[in-house]
Order: C-alpha cells, then structure tokens, then sequence
C-alpha cells in the first residue's frame, strides 16, 4: 500500500513537472523582453535627442530596431513613416548628423543623462529578473539562464548574475569560466615557447630598407625586428607559441608549413615598411598598390608576413594571426574557406595573447572583421577590443537572432566578411571545441571545400545538419556566455 501510495506521489510530481514547463512559453517571454528594451531605448534616444546630443541618439533607436526588427517608435523617432509597407526617411525630421553641443556642456548634459539612463537600465534588468524567475518557477532553468542573458549589458557588474551563469573574473572583466580557463593554457604555451637564437650576422634585407633587422631563428619560424633583439624575441616567443596552441588544439604531430621556415617581420616606421613593400614583397601591379595602403603583406623570398605595429599587441596579433592559418592549411593539406580562417585564427590569438584585432584584406579592399579599440557600447558599427568583446556581439545576434546562418557564411568571400560575421566565426569554433572537440579536430582534418561542400564536410563530420548546429551555438551562447 506504501508503495502504490509512492508510485501515485511521484507520478503527480512528474505530471506536475511536465505541465510546469509547458506552462513557461520561452518565445512568448523572450518577444516580451525584446520590446521592453526596445521601447526604453527608444525613451532614451528621445532624450539624447531633445538635448541636442544626436550621435547617442541614433544608437539608441539603432539598438531598438535590432532588439526588435522596425521597431515602429524607434523607426518614427528617426524620422520615417511608412508608405505602402516601406519606411521612408523624411528629410525635413531626420536627426541632424551633428551634435548640437560641444565641450563642457556636451559632457555636463551627457553626464547628466547618462544618470537617467542607468536607472532605466536598473529597471530593465529588474524586469528580466522577474522574466527568469517565472521560467525558474515553471522549472525552465535553460530557459531562465537564456533570459539573463540580457543582464550582461544591463548590469555588467552583477557578480550574483555572472556566478549563476558560471561566469568568473578574466583580468578586470567577467567571463565564462571555460575562456578563462583557455585563456590560461595559452599563456601557458606562451611560457613554454623559445624566443629562438639570436643570430649576430646582420639580415641584408636590413640594409635595402635602411634599418637594422634584429633576427630570432628557432625550428619551424624567424623573428626580425627593427627595434631591438628584445622584440624579436617576443615576437619569436609569439610565433612558436601559436604553433604550439594550434598543434594542441588541432592534435597534430609532425612537421608543419611542409618543413619551411615561417619569416614573420615587424617594422614601426612607415618608410621602413613601404621600402619592404616595394622592393623586398614581390608584388607589383594592383597587388602592390594595396599593399602599401595597408599594415601587412606577405613575402615571397623568405616565406612569410611582415608589418607595421604602432606598438607590440598588433604586430603579435597580425603575425600569430596568419601563423595560425598556416597551421591550418598544414593540417587541411590545403586552404580553408575565410570563415574558418577568422574563426580559428582569432581562437588562437584569443587565446594565446588576448587578442582579436587584425584588420584582413584581399587585393581588392579591406575587410572589417577587426575588433581594436574600446566602445563603452558593444555597437555593432563600432570597433571594440579583445574576444570578450567578440563573445559581446555574437551574445546579441543570439539573442536578437540577427547572426549569419552556417550557410551564409559558407558562400562569402573575404571582401564579404564584417565584424558581425567575424563575431559568429569566432564564437563558433568557440563552441564547438567546448561542446564537440573531437568531432570539430576530425572536421578540421578533412580536406577543405569550397563553399557550400565545406558545410557538407561539417555536416559529415558532426554528424548533425547544419541548421541544428546553428541552433545548438545560439542556445550555447545564450546559456554561457
């Protein structure tokens, strides 16, 4: 009788259970959130906007009409009505593109609302607490986990929020604790790196720009630096530890770049550099035009890159960013679509120094796919720094499901790649190291394809279709990022 009276017990619980989560409609709570941020940012970009301060203005209505597509008070606030279906801006009420104060009153005003602006925040992320909690009620704790997720932008500093998400401190920001932990094992391998040997003899290739080369030769790479021995050793250190972390993460053995040497150069003066250019990279024609517009190019003889740092992280990122491709393309037995490029490229330079910020380009135009700077907005039409902010971007495509399909990503070319797309890339093979690592090394070592075939080849490897990996990295990145 005890028993049968049990069996009836947890039987109700598990219906109660069933009937609590279908209770919880996640779409539903996720839509409704959705048009509570867009509509206070649209208060606030009135605001912004009746003090004359339009630059923060339109990113607040920008905001709004990502959080929801069109968002009708936002789209009106800028001075479009719609005719026939369609916005169309009137002229006469679009925001002026100029700020209409400047100097101390431009900063007084903007303190001032800045302070307004924080309540609203305040109580928006009282709101997306109340919106977890009923999912926590109905036991939806993914679902939960998924709507604060807002909470990063809102409140950044909550500590109470981040430690539910498993989020812990990366230097002076919070993180999850996987990239902390990533971001250890490359300072690891960092360490572990040589800084190669110093060779007395003088690089002649020195003389034919006019400075000094400083050289570093190690096993698979050279360093040379104008600026000292000690730069070269860093850069050195830099160039094997990529080596190091992509061989890791790749779980590859044997010789890389086909036993060839990598030559990786930094120079600071502009003249040095465009004298590299012109006499020592090879190219000529459109090839060279481009290249002397830019910070890097390539080298023929020896193999290798070389740039133009106006301080030691970009010419580290720039280098171990093209390094890594090399690995890549060792461990392919060939070249890689551009996504999978950025993607792993920015993985490793993530990991390794921190760092996401080289600026790719083909020999027809820049790409945009850098993140260098510091927006205190994670706008998607701004520069930022470092992968946190790269993880920042990706979190709000997730959330606003406005990311590149694998699809399209699939078909674009290097001149096609944005930070948005640079954001998804990255925060990719982010997850798929972190969810399916084995899965992702055996899609790694197959030989690449073009376009659309690499899909097949990510499909054949993971062994699921292309829309559920896009979906499983949204629902990823909105439970742990």
């Amino acid at each position: 009788m005890k028993r049968a009276a049990f069996a009836l017990c947890l039987a109700l619980l598990v219906q109660a259970s069933v009937v609590a989560q279908a209770a919880f409609d996640f779409e539903t709570e996720r839509q409704k959130v959705l048009e509570l941020l867009a509509d206070e940012h649209t208060d606030i970009g009135r605001e912004f906007a009746k003090a004359t301060i339009y630059s923060d203005a339109r990113f607040h209505f920008g905001r709004a009409v990502v959080l929801v597509r069109e968002f009708d008070k936002a789209m009106k606030a800028q001075g479009y009505e719609k005719k026939d279906g369609r916005w169309v801006l009137n002229a006469k009420d679009a925001l002026p593109q100029k700020d209409g104060l400047s100097g101390d009153k431009l900063t007084a005003e903007r303190e001032r609302l800045g302070k307004k602006r924080d309540a609203a925040y305040k109580r928006l992320a009282d709101k997306i607490r109340a919106a977890a909690r009923r999912a926590r009620d109905a036991q939806a704790a993914e679902d939960a986990l998924a709507l604060e997720s807002f909470l990063n932008y809102y409140t950044p500093d909550d500590a109470e929020a981040r430690k539910a998400r498993g989020h812990v401190k990366i230097g002076e920001e919070w993180g999850p604790s996987f990239a902390k932990t990533a971001r250890e094992t490359g300072a690891r391998h960092l360490q572990e790196a040589g800084e190669g040997e110093k060779v007395a003899e003088e690089d002649p290739q020195g003389k034919v720009i006019g400075a000094r080369l400083w050289v570093r030769k190690g096993t698979h790479t050279v360093a040379r630096a104008v600026e000292s021995d000690e730069r070269a050793a860093r850069l050195h250190r830099v160039l094997e530890g990529i080596i190091l972390l992509s061989r890791d993460t790749l779980k590859i053995e044997g010789p890389v770049f086909n036993g060839r040497q990598f030559t990786g150069t930094v120079v600071q003066r502009q003249e040095h550099y465009l004298a590299m250019v012109e006499k020592l990279s090879g190219k000529t024609g459109s090839d060279l035009e481009l290249a002397r517009k830019l910070a890097g190019s390539s080298q023929k003889d020896p193999w290798g890159f070389f740039c133009r740092e106006s301080g030691w992280p970009s010419g580290d990122d720039m280098l171990g960013n093209t390094v890594a491709i090399n690995v890549l393309y060792s461990c392919r037995g060939g070249g890689s679509e551009p996504w999978i490029n950025t993607g792993f490229s920015y993985l490793m330079t993530g990991r390794l120094l921190g760092t996401t910020n080289t600026v790719r380009y083909t020999v027809k135009e820049e790409g945009q796919t850098a993140v260098g700077g510091g927006a205190e907005e994670p706008d998607l039409k701004k520069k930022s720094e470092g992968p946190q902010k790269l993880r920042a971007l990706a979190l709000f495509q997730a959330q606003t499901r406005t990311d590149a399909s694998l699809r399209s990503l699939a078909v674009l070319d290097l001149n096609s790649l944005n930070m948005e797309h640079a954001a998804k890339a990255f925060s990719f093979f982010e997850f798929l190291f972190e969810k399916h690592p084995d899965k992702a090394r055996q899609w790694l070592k197959l030989r690449p394809g073009q376009k659309v075939a690499e899909i097949a080849n990510l499909e054949k490897a993971l062994g699921l279709g292309v829309d559920e990996l896009d979906n499983q990295w949204r629902r990823w990145v909105l439970t742990t990022y």
